[in-house]
């Protein structure tokens, strides 16, 4: 994650605040939310934009 506390999936901007900032998190893409968690708990929960169905992945790290 960024220094700001933001990660992009899907071409979509998730802001997650910067006392998440430099976390490393696992984004679990369900049909129409993103649920964020970080060590096994939720920090977040955030709507897709675009519930369609996803056909590339790429992590950057």
């Amino acid at each position: 994650m960024s220094d700001s506390g933001r990660i992009m999936v899907t071409s979509q901007r998730l802001k997650l605040g910067k006392r998440n900032a430099g976390k490393l998190v696992t984004v679990i893409i369900e049909d129409t939310h993103f649920r964020i968690l970080h060590e096994g708990e939720e920090i977040a929960v955030k709507e897709r934009r675009d519930p369609g169905p996803i056909s590339k992945t790429r992590v950057v790290s």
